[in-house]
């Protein structure tokens, strides 16, 4: 299945942001649109680590991270 015009920015810190919360696996729901397709992440609680001390976010500026907006997450879904 192919999805066109997914908005890099948001899929790569949507990544990000489920990995530092000690996710191993994701699945990705896909809902294809005439003008610009849509996925969906989904965690399930057993893709999650047992050991989230791994995973804690370590930034190198201390700079948080912009929260993502509706429209992000709208764009994800």
């Amino acid at each position: 299945m192919r999805f066109r015009k997914i908005s890099l920015q948001v899929l790569i810190d949507t990544l990000t942001h489920i990995w530092d919360s000690g996710a191993d696996y994701v699945d990705i729901i896909g809902i294809q649109n005439d003008e610009q397709d849509v996925i969906n992440i989904v965690v399930q609680e057993d893709y999650m680590s047992d050991d989230i001390e791994e995973y804690e976010e370590e930034e190198d500026d201390n700079t948080p991270l912009p929260p993502l907006s509706d429209e992000d997450i709208n764009n994800l879904i």
